[in-house]
C-alpha cells in the first residue's frame, strides 16, 4: 500500500500499479489506455492527469479528479462498491458510465458530450454546470439527482427514474425534447 505521496508528471501508462493506494496525490500522470485494475484509490486526488481510453476496474472512494483529461473513458466495470466521486472541470466526452453503480457522485463543470450512463445507478448525484450534448440515459436511475444548472441534455422520462430529480425551468426543454415538438418563449 501507498499512502500520503504526491505523484507528478510520471507515466503510468506501462508502469505496475500498487494494489492501494490511500491519501495520494497525482499531478500531470498520464494513465491514457490504461487498463486499471486490481488497484484501490482510497481519498486520492487526482490533477490535471490524463485518462484518455482508461479502463476503470478498481475501486475508487472518496476521490477528486480535477481538470483531467477523461474523454473515452471506460468505467463500465468499476469496483461496486465506488462512492465519493468528484469529477472537476474534467472532460468526459465519449466516457462511459454503463451499468456502473456511482450513487452521489459529483460533477461539477464538466463537458460530457456523447457521455454514456444508460442502466448507470447515479441517485442523489449532481450535475453542476456540465455541458451534456448527445449524452444518454436510458434505464438509468436518476431519483434526487440534480441537473438545475446542467445544460444540453435530453433526457427522455420514460426511459429512465427521475423521481424527485431537480431541474431548472430552463432544463424542462431538455425532458421534452424526445417529443420533437417546438417550444416558444
Amino acid at each position: 500500500m501507498t499512502e500520503n505521496e504526491t505523484f507528478e508528471k510520471m507515466d503510468f501508462k506501462e508502469m505496475e500499479l500498487d494494489d492501494e493506494y490511500n491519501d495520494c496525490v497525482f499531478i500531470a500522470c498520464d494513465f491514457s489506455g490504461k487498463d486499471i485494475q486490481n488497484t484501490d484509490f482510497d481519498q486520492c486526488e487526482f490533477r490535471t492527469c490524463n485518462f484518455a481510453l482508461a479502463r476503470f476496474r478498481a475501486a475508487l472512494r472518496d476521490s477528486t479528479f480535477a481538470d483531467c483529461k477523461m474523454t473515452g473513458a471506460d468505467f463500465t466495470e468499476i469496483d461496486r462498491f465506488s462512492n465519493g466521486l468528484v469529477f472537476e472541470n474534467s472532460h468526459l466526452d465519449y466516457a462511459s458510465f454503463v451499468g456502473a453503480r456511482l450513487r452521489k457522485t459529483v460533477f461539477r463543470g464538466c463537458k460530457m458530450d456523447e457521455g454514456y450512463f444508460d442502466n448507470a445507478d447515479l441517485a442523489e448525484s449532481v450535475f453542476d454546470r456540465c455541458d451534456l450534448e448527445r449524452a444518454s440515459f436510458i434505464g438509468t436511475n436518476l431519483e434526487k439527482a440534480d441537473f438545475s444548472t446542467s445544460f444540453n441534455f435530453s433526457i427522455n422520462p420514460a426511459m429512465c427514474k427521475l423521481k424527485k430529480a431537480v431541474f431548472s425551468r430552463h432544463g424542462l426543454e431538455g425532458l421534452l425534447a424526445h417529443l420533437d415538438i417546438d417550444i416558444r418563449e
